[in-house]
């Protein structure tokens, strides 16, 4: 497919399309129908489901709804399983199809993006909820990007990317200032980026800081403990890897937005750095990965210009990128 879009200049959508369809419920089925021992919450997720009488939800209080409504139909926990796959399989794929079709990328390649990317199993199957709750968050920003005056409809989606996992409030509150200071220059954001590598380098992190997030800790004790820092199991401290991971991916995109030269896409990539500076940040904390794919779950639409069709001229980008994206999953498999 690469080498038509390179060479033919041929999108081929409706093949692109079929193989898209077939793929979609074959992740649907496999992240949906997953037994209970496949994922490290999924045992969680079958007991909550089975016990949401007994459980006291605070700022989580939406999925104690699904639950109860969902319960109406089945008690089997596979119901919720399978809902929550569908949603999130399904949200991402449309979303991107919006998006390609918008900026004119081959579809297919721009999903194949997606699912070679090491992160999108885990939210399939690891962390369910935040994984839905950003395929909200980003079929928000696109859909206020492609369709502007139907605010109810965007404003919707950031809601319903909060409710289902509240830390999306970061990147909503995150983005929206991104669009208002619009203005600001990308090097304001290469500098803020370099210190928050400098910083996490040396050890400095929200830990350093976390005093004055009293407020955020008093709306939920279960996630403000993340910020104590005293979980033995996980490892914590500077990681490279995903420095350069999200590096290599910065500097391409950099590349990228010389020829966009659009404000979706220059806000997009202020967003992009901006939540990783972020994410370096919370390095020394348990899970900051769930911080990292607040970044990544962006990377295949900044990187859907790659699988333009170039009419004019002779192109290597989707050929290239087939290949990188392949190393890439490589990689992060055999890790």
């Amino acid at each position: 497919m690469s080498i038509t879009v390179d060479f033919k200049k041929k999108n081929y959508q409706v093949l692109g399309n079929c193989i898209v369809f077939f793929l979609m419920f074959a992740y649907i089925f496999l992240f949906g129908m997953r037994a209970v021992d496949v994922g490290t919450d999924t045992e969680m997720y079958h007991w909550q489901y089975t016990h949401y009488n007994e459980i006291t939800y605070g700022t989580d209080a939406p999925i104690g709804l699904v639950f109860r409504v969902l319960n109406i139909f089945s008690e089997d926990p596979q119901i919720f399983l399978f809902v929550m796959s569908f949603l999130f399989v399904a949200l991402n794929f449309y979303t991107l199809k919006k998006y390609t079709n918008f900026y004119k990328s081959n579809f297919f390649l721009s999903v194949f993006c997606l699912i070679s990317l090491f992160f999108f199993e885990s939210l399939g199957i690891n962390i369910i909820r935040q994984g839905l709750s950003l395929a909200f968050f980003v079929l928000a920003i696109i859909s206020r990007n492609i369709s502007p005056k139907k605010k109810f409809r965007w404003i919707l989606f950031f809601v319903l990317a909060v409710c289902f996992h509240f830390t999306s409030l970061i990147p909503v509150f995150l983005y929206l200032l991104v669009s208002y200071f619009k203005k600001i220059r990308l090097f304001y954001y290469y500098c803020l980026y370099l210190i928050s590598v400098l910083l996490s380098a040396a050890s400095i992190s929200v830990l350093s800081f976390k005093d004055y997030f009293i407020g955020f800790l008093l709306l939920d004790e279960r996630r403000g403990g993340y910020l104590e820092g005293n979980d033995s199991s996980y490892s914590v401290g500077f990681k490279p890897q995903f420095v350069a991971f999200n590096t290599i991916f910065l500097i391409l995109f950099i590349y990228l937005n010389k020829f966009e030269k659009n404000d979706f896409y220059e806000n997009l990539l202020k967003y992009y750095i901006l939540i990783s500076a972020v994410f370096y940040m919370m390095f020394q904390i348990p899970f900051s990965d769930r911080w990292g794919v607040m970044s990544w779950c962006v990377i295949p639409f900044l990187f859907a210009p790659m699988f333009k069709v170039y009419q004019n001229r002779i192109s290597f980008r989707a050929t290239f990128s087939v290949l990188f994206l392949m190393f890439i999953f490589i990689f992060f498999q055999t890790r």
